[in-house]
């Protein structure tokens, strides 16, 4: 301020340009400190997060290790059971079975509880597992109530009538009729002709039919529950025929050039002893054995099948099924019952894996989501009207 002649007081007024150039100072400091406090901050604030994350991931890692260690272990315990009394771990040494077919030897393990390695995950519907080939179809095991026979192919007509059959009415499902072809075809390049499927697919009404009439025979000794009992004991009763599976066909030889050639037994024919012999190779099994037929020395099944009668009836299962109850001497029935005490088996082939077996516990849903092994080259998943779907993976040598 001043004071004029007047002695009065006058109050400079300030220079604004000055004053704006003080607060944008402050300002700029106020800036700065700002900044120099958020990087600061920011990079503390990265230092103890990559800090965390070297700790977070070191326990992952830590943790996955633990893991597969711990998988490893119960993979490598498979064969080990706890002591009730100590409470040891005591090793036990895994069954297995083993025998010579082809000059090859064909040996399944038991693989305890060791859980299949290295797995992806597809999706079956249950339709296609009912025609898997394991289906299991006896006076005991109805078919499902879901059970269609619309995929089934004529074996005459299919073949351009190579084989030969009945009628146009013999009819397997997919999977069969390919196993028969191949056997045709290769029962041909051994110089063995003059096959004939007799039999094969029976619908619900064939065999209601067939029940029908057997009761019809046997009403004049009997009626009520025993007429049907007794019935039974010749035809099965509808929904309970192993004709009605799709997979199942009978076997004859005839050549109406040669009629001698019919007047043949079917399993005493070169024919017949080429096709019980083989069939394993092709997934095919000899359905009901009984005291040395087909083959002398053969064992009777008849108290698990059901069936006593001589049948040149042979079933489709697939190749590593069919191995398998050749190597234990295994009608159906008993094979099935073996899975569900042994779900996981492994076949080898003169000690090179060539399958691998896995029963799993099924429901009735339309469609399951089923492991698969790799490197396993393909798989068949059926569901075996047991209580369970059992997967069967194939291995290239």
């Amino acid at each position: 301020m001043r004071i004029n002649a007047n002695k009065k007081i006058h109050t400079m007024k300030k220079d604004p340009y000055s004053l704006l150039l003080r607060v944008t100072g402050v300002l700029a400091a106020i800036v700065v400190v700002s900044v120099a406090v958020f990087f600061a901050c920011n990079a503390a604030v990265q230092s103890d997060y990559k800090a965390k994350r070297a700790q977070i991931d070191k326990v992952n890692t830590d943790g996955e290790q633990e893991f597969n260690a711990k998988l490893n272990a119960l993979r490598e315990s498979g064969n080990t059971t706890v002591d009730p009394q100590t409470g040891e771990t005591v090793s036990e040494d895994l069954a297995y079975w083993e025998t010579t077919l082809d000059e090859k030897t064909w040996r399944l393990e038991d693989e305890g509880n060791a859980a299949l390695e290295n797995t992806s995950t597809v999706t079956v519907d249950r339709a296609s597992l009912i025609t898997g080939g394991l289906l299991l179809v006896n006076p005991w095991h109805a078919l499902p109530a879901d059970f269609s026979d619309s995929t089934l192919v004529g074996v005459g007509k299919s073949s351009g009538w190579k084989i030969a059959v009945t009628d146009n009415n013999v009819k397997l499902f997919p999977a069969a009729y390919d196993a028969l072809d191949s056997m045709i075809t290769d029962a041909g390049t051994a110089g063995l002709a003059d096959y004939i499927v007799r039999e094969a697919y029976r619908s619900n009404d064939t065999q209601t039919e067939y029940f029908n009439k057997q009761m019809e025979k046997l009403s004049t000794k009997y009626s009520g529950d025993i007429l049907i009992e007794q019935t039974k004991k010749t035809v099965n009763y509808p929904g309970t025929s192993e004709y009605q599976s799709g997979m199942s066909f009978r076997m004859d030889i005839y050549n109406k050039a040669k009629p001698e050639v019919g007047n043949q037994k079917f399993q005493v024919s070169a024919q017949g002893q080429w096709f019980t012999n083989n069939a394993w190779k092709y997934g095919v099994i000899f359905r009901f054995p009984t005291t040395d037929f087909p083959v002398a020395g053969w064992e009777d099944k008849s108290y698990k099948t059901g069936v006593t009668s001589q049948i040149n009836l042979y079933r489709y299962v697939g190749k590593a099924h069919a191995v398998a109850m050749r190597i234990m001497d295994y009608c159906m029935e008993e094979y099935v019952e073996f899975l569900i005490a042994h779900p996981h088996v492994c076949i080898y082939e003169d000690g090179a894996l060539r399958y691998e077996i896995y029963r799993i516990a099924a429901d009735d849903s339309d469609s399951y989501d089923l492991p698969v092994p790799n490197p396993a080259s393909s798989y068949i998943a059926s569901l075996d009207n047991m209580g369970g779907v059992v997967m069967a993976y194939s291995y290239d040598q």
